[in-house]
């Protein structure tokens, strides 16, 4: 019978692992639809002026904000309006490219609930037939096993959430790395592009060429998508832990304030200043964000080694009392 019950408790461990995993993947749907859900609302907010960059007036632009500026010691009502159709030119076609990346994410997770159908089912059923054969063992020994066993369980479960919560903030970590990564490339693209793009000439030669076409700015732009991408997949994991809390207002992707200081710096500016500095300052807060992460890993695992030496302690307890002698515990 003390066989039988092992048994059960195996397969009752393994059917908690599964539906842990299970709970995880949950939260990342739900993120994933809320993501999908702001990402839509952006669109939204800038379907009015959406076209694509090469099809802005640039002359027009230019003109109008000189123009405006005469007149005006800050930006007038026709430059703010230029801008969100350069944001919007800048931004909406990648935000809908990562709405559909983000879609097949989440269809890809939902596909995978099929592998965990009838776990919840297997472990009601595991439960009951552990009462059953508790109730023949004799009373003392019955006794001594389910508050033995009671105590294992819960030990079991927080040694299971903290090995997944570190699954997922080393996967976490990953992200943050490309996050610092792809800013790096984006300053060192701007760096360049400061160097060889000239503002005035580009206003002078009357606008030819495209700003982002095989050109460092537009790999810049593209840097940053892949920062706020990786920022994104890093969230995506940090929700699903449960022994440590993490401020998501520190998560805020830059593609629009990138968009709307390069704007600034061309048509107000003259030169590339201010986007080089908010760069910047965006690898220093990636860093910091990265060694925060970091720093509460370490604590994940001095925490998930404590309950490991704990879970094992009461594994050879239970053990003992399976077997109805007792074991010394340190």
């Amino acid at each position: 019978m003390v066989r039988k019950i092992e048994k059960i408790e195996k397969e009752m461990g393994y059917c908690e692992i599964k539906l842990e995993k299970k709970r995880r993947l949950q939260h990342q749907v739900m993120f994933l639809q809320a993501d999908i859900e702001v990402l839509d609302e952006f669109t939204r907010s800038y379907e009015g002026c959406y076209r694509g960059l090469s099809e802005l007036p640039y002359p027009k632009i230019g003109n109008q904000v000189a123009v405006e500026r005469q007149s005006l010691e800050e930006p007038g009502p026709f430059f703010m309006r230029s801008k969100d159709d350069f944001i919007a030119a800048g931004a909406v076609e990648m935000v809908r490219e990562e709405m559909k990346l983000l879609q097949r994410e989440k269809e890809d997770i939902e596909a995978r609930f099929e592998t965990f159908e009838g776990l919840a089912r297997k472990r009601y059923l595991l439960l009951e037939e552990k009462h059953e054969a508790l109730e023949s063992v004799a009373p003392v020994q019955s006794s001594r096993l389910r508050k033995a066993s009671e105590e294992f369980k819960k030990t079991e479960e927080r040694w299971n959430e903290l090995t997944e919560d570190s699954i997922n903030v080393d996967e976490a970590i990953g992200y943050l790395s490309h996050n610092v990564d792809y800013l790096v490339s984006a300053s060192n693209f701007l760096t360049a592009a400061k160097g060889a793009f000239d503002v005035e000439n580009w206003v002078d030669g009357e606008y030819e060429g495209t700003l982002f076409k095989h050109s460092n700015i537009g790999r810049a732009r593209e840097m940053v998508y892949g920062a706020n991408r990786n920022l994104k997949l890093a969230q995506k994991e940090l929700v699903c832990v449960v022994h440590m809390e993490f401020e998501f207002d520190q998560f805020a992707p830059i593609l629009v304030n990138f968009l709307g200081l390069l704007f600034q710096d061309i048509f107000i500016e003259g030169r590339l200043s201010r986007i080089l500095d908010m760069v910047e300052e965006a690898i220093e807060e990636s860093r910091a964000r990265l060694k925060m992460v970091q720093k509460k890993r370490e604590q994940l695992r001095k925490n998930t080694e404590k309950t490991e030496k704990a879970r094992i302690r009461l594994f050879q307890r239970l053990g003992g009392e399976k077997r109805g002698k007792k074991v010394r515990l340190n």
